[in-house]
């Protein structure tokens, strides 16, 4: 989906769902930078009222209903009273922390293994560290833009995202993202630069979801971002000059992203489960106990 869908329906308050693999390897945990924390971003969306318009306090007090759960939080956090509202924020958090993905063909082939990758797919990485500057925002080996060699500072930048898919006279979409926490207009339109692995599956692309393929995500940054597609934008932190990208090009870098693929161990079931029955479960889920 383009957006992420509020609880009344509303398409349009929220922004594009990132992946949350990896999400342990950055310095903010929102697109605008408003939580730093995932314990504070998973407290931000439970509370939200666009979003789960719930309470952690009161998911602990139904938890606490279940002998399991009682045990298990009490195992994890040795404390007989484990189960409350910020060992839930914790416990969700490092789930989020272990969802690593670094065994990828680009991560087996950078380790040794030369026949991981095709001759178009090392061109396309020269590319993309080269002349399409790529790596200049996604930062090698993360590919976001959580700042090597100490990985302290996740960076954000003004590229000029559209409102639609439009190559001229385009309109900026209208959140101002990074703005709206601290005011300062430098920072209007401003947004994380989101990692790249995996980004042959989570389409589609941007804060709005706007793009829907990579081909027109590489058309866009090609023209020189929002200012190259006829967009004035002052702040604009991505230059606005063509990256003179031919199409053969293009797919090569593409090609080489598409290396970035892995799901090894994010596609298992967890080891154990709640004793509840489907029909028991099922119910829960309708009068939204869960």
């Amino acid at each position: 989906m383009p957006r992420a869908l509020t609880l009344t329906g509303n398409a349009q308050i929220l922004r594009n769902t990132p992946t949350v693999i990896n999400s342990a390897y950055q310095a903010s945990s929102s697109y605008d930078q408003k939580t730093v924390y995932l314990e504070d971003r998973v407290r931000f969306v439970v509370h939200s009222p666009d979003e789960m318009h719930h309470s952690l306090d009161s998911v602990a007090h139904m938890l606490a209903q279940s002998e399991e759960y009682r045990m298990r939080f009490k195992e994890a956090f040795g404390d007989e009273h484990a189960l409350t509202a910020d060992h839930i924020a914790s416990a969700l958090a490092s789930y989020m922390r272990s969802l690593r993905s670094f065994n990828s063909r680009f991560d087996e082939y950078m380790r040794g293994d030369k026949t991981k990758m095709s001759a178009q797919e090392q061109r396309g990485f020269n590319l993309f560290a080269g002349k399409a500057k790529c790596a200049t925002c996604h930062f090698i080996p993360l590919f976001n833009g959580t700042v090597p060699p100490t990985f302290q500072e996740t960076e954000a930048e003004v590229i000029g995202v559209p409102k639609e898919a439009k190559w001229k006279q385009a309109e900026i979409d209208p959140d101002i993202g990074k703005m709206t926490i601290n005011g300062i207009e430098l920072n209007k339109y401003m947004f994380k630069t989101p990692t790249l692995r995996n980004i042959e599956l989570t389409a589609p692309y941007m804060h709005n979801g706007v793009y829907k393929t990579l081909d027109e995500v590489m058309r866009f940054y090609n023209m020189g971002g929002g200012k190259g597609i006829g967009i004035d934008l002052a702040n604009q932190t991505l230059p606005a000059d063509t990256l003179g990208l031919t199409q053969a090009e293009i797919q090569d870098i593409i090609a080489f992203m598409k290396t970035l693929t892995d799901t090894t161990g994010l596609t298992q079931r967890p080891r154990s489960l709640p004793r509840f029955s489907d029909d028991v479960l099922s119910s829960r889920i309708a009068v939204g106990k869960y």
